[in-house]
């Protein structure tokens, strides 16, 4: 029997909703990456629109000519038709929903709608102030009660492509999935619609400041805390709540992007090494391949 789960070892899982007779909601992956992976090529979905979800790290997106650059928190919107991948980024370590959309006919239902319902909740995607924006608190916790559910409920697949659910399964459980989806979009539109943005506090601000400022410093945890004037514990918390990711992350982070823009410029790779407080190109190297994918030597050719 086919599980509607693909995948989970490889830090991905990619629900495929039509094997359930979903005709609006196509796809709901999720990755949790340890290590940054291949580039994802430039491809596109056709008539299809993707939604992309970033709850932790940071990616690098093309969609057609304009680069996007996403942090934890943020949400991007790829439309029918558009080229889109992370070109010659590799996908990062960290943690990203994507949703895949049919455009609803007008005579069918949109996650149990009316069609006209249906009709004003899509095309509201496409009335979006920007493309990229943040996703209110509470959101993902809709997405994380799909997986959940699907993991506790024993689904299986047919061979006619209808699913089956065991004798002790939850009769309501298509019911409850499609309540979920439509839950994280109408937070999304709200979201969209409001230009949801963190407000980042003179703290976090200060904080960002000296890290960019300062390529040269490793900072501690604690040097943080100080510069922010914070317990170590609140300042992780609050950094993480303003910014959408870790200290140490947003710190290594930066470093590999003002590296990449170093080795672009033609800078050699022992000096971009040591102008970013490395002790070493070869530990330099080791960072660089963990957020990258590659070498920085390899990275020089790609530019």
């Amino acid at each position: 029997m086919l599980e509607i789960i693909v995948d989970p070892s490889k830090g991905r899982q990619i629900l495929d909703f039509r094997l359930l007779g979903f005709s609006d909601v196509l796809i709901l992956g999720h990755y949790l990456y340890r290590a940054a992976r291949s580039p994802l090529q430039i491809h596109d979905h056709g008539d299809l629109m993707e939604i992309c979800y970033l709850a932790e790290g940071c990616q690098f997106y093309r969609v057609g000519n304009k680069d996007y650059f996403l942090n934890g928190g943020d949400v991007l919107i790829n439309y029918p038709h558009e080229p889109h991948g992370t070109g010659v980024w590799h996908e990062g370590k960290g943690n990203l929903y994507w949703m895949i959309l049919q455009p609803p006919s007008p005579q069918s239902e949109f996650l149990g709608l009316s069609p006209a319902n249906g009709k004003i909740l899509y095309e509201s995607f496409f009335q979006f102030p920007s493309r990229q924006f943040r996703l209110k608190a509470g959101t993902q916790k809709n997405l994380d009660l799909i997986f959940a559910n699907f993991e506790t409920e024993k689904i299986s697949i047919c061979s006619d492509q209808s699913f089956l659910l065991s004798e002790k399964a939850n009769p309501f459980f298509p019911m409850n999935i499609q309540n979920y989806l439509l839950r994280f979009l109408l937070d999304l539109v709200e979201s969209a619609q409001s230009q949801h943005q963190t407000n980042i506090s003179a703290e976090m601000i200060r904080v960002i400041d000296q890290i960019k400022t300062n390529e040269e410093m490793f900072y501690t945890m604690r040097q943080l805390a100080k510069i922010a004037g914070l317990s170590e514990s609140r300042f992780k918390h609050r950094f993480k709540e303003e910014i959408g990711t870790t200290p140490a992350n947003y710190q290594i982070r930066h470093k590999i992007d003002s590296a990449c823009r170093m080795l672009r410029s033609g800078q050699t790779i022992l000096d971009t090494a040591l102008s970013l407080g490395f002790s070493s190109s070869q530990y330099f190297a080791t960072v660089f391949r963990r957020y990258m994918g590659m070498s920085p030597a390899e990275y020089g050719k790609t530019t």
